[in-house]
């Protein structure tokens, strides 16, 4: 009686924790992969529609409840009890990995190699576990081994569904950004990793979107992209400089000039009375030049970004004559988010 009582809360224990697993892994790490994978499945069908990211907590569920009833099959199969009935979630675990590992274009986007690293851990896994069943053990500290036994062998599987699934943080982030510019929440699209210094460049075009949708000041429609572009990390101004020019928008235009180096492009294009307050990455672009029309129209502002303009000179002079990436890891800290940082070590560069 006590060794059924004992079977009975092992199961509910490892159903339990695996749920709860699975729950999370699908509702708050994956959502926006499922609903990408779920748009591309269903693309064209208007009847699906119903199914959006509001009713991701049904899908979850629902894959959390197929993805348990594949305990029944594994149990058929491995026959692991007490210590060890946690590996017969082995085939939950690869079934939620596997249905996560959309990459953007395949629905099952994992490689070759991590499809065979899984099959050997699993085999190995199976292995050990079989193994361990088969050697004679005493009913001393029966449930504490049981429950250490259990625990361990969860701990392995979370892990094989985090090594099988989409953990790529750059596609997560996009997914994200791409909802949301749908949405039409800008502002919260560029909250997005607006702190990490990793990128690509359809990171970057859907932030320069969204820029050039905030509104700035009184200015022209668009010239948000001017006071926020490089406070962003880029990871190649040249694709996004040649994406932003095809966009049919003087705002995108004059980004497109800065990206690409071309002060005189940027200095003819741009109609200073335009704005009532220059953007900052316009202002520094002008600075640069030494623009007399910029100081004339707008001279305390000119004034600070001369300063500032001068303060980098200065750091940069001070360092002799260092290797450009000595220049440009030295004075990353303090100007990095400046346009004459950029212009000096990333302008016209495709990484």
């Amino acid at each position: 009686m006590e060794n059924k009582l004992c079977d009975k809360c092992v199961r509910w224990l490892c159903g339990i924790l695996f749920s709860v697993f699975a729950f999370c892994w699908l509702f708050f790490f994956q959502q926006d992969l499922l609903c990408a994978a779920y748009n591309k499945l269903f693309y064209g069908i208007e009847s699906a529609n119903v199914l959006q990211h509001h009713n991701h907590m049904f899908i979850s569920s629902l894959l959390v409840a197929l993805s348990l009833s594949l305990v029944i099959t594994g149990r058929n199969i491995l026959h692991f009890k007490k210590g060890l009935y946690a590996c017969n979630y082995l085939l939950s675990a690869v079934f939620l990995g596997a249905i996560t590992g959309y990459d953007g274009d395949s629905f099952f986007g994992q490689s070759s190699t991590v499809w065979i690293v899984t099959a050997v851990l699993a085999v190995v896994m199976v292995f050990i576990c079989k193994m361990v069943a088969s050697v004679p053990r005493s009913d001393y500290n029966d449930r504490p081994r049981t429950l250490t036994g259990n625990l361990l062998i969860m701990c392995l599987l979370f892990c094989m569904v985090g090594f099988l699934g989409n953990t790529d943080e750059n596609l997560h982030r996009r997914l994200t950004m791409e909802h949301l510019l749908s949405e039409g929440e800008y502002g919260k699209l560029l909250e997005v990793g607006s702190k990490e210094e990793e990128s690509d460049r359809y990171i970057d075009l859907l932030r320069a979107k969204a820029m050039l949708e905030v509104p700035f000041e009184s200015n022209p429609a668009g010239s948000g992209i001017g006071e926020l572009l490089f406070s962003y990390s880029i990871s190649d101004p040249i694709s996004l400089s040649v994406a932003l020019n095809e966009i049919p928008d003087a705002q995108a235009y004059l980004a497109s000039r800065l990206l690409a180096g071309d002060l005189c492009g940027f200095a003819d294009s741009i109609e200073l009375s335009r704005y009532k307050i220059l953007p900052q990455y316009y202002m520094q672009a002008l600075v640069c030049l030494g623009d007399s029309s910029a100081m004339n129209m707008f001279p305390v502002q000119y004034n600070e970004e001369l300063s500032r303009y001068k303060s980098f000179n200065d750091k940069v002079e001070s360092l002799g004559d260092e290797p450009e990436k000595f220049l440009a890891n030295s004075t990353f800290i303090d100007f990095h988010s400046t346009y004459y940082w950029f212009l000096r070590f990333r302008a016209g560069n495709h990484n």
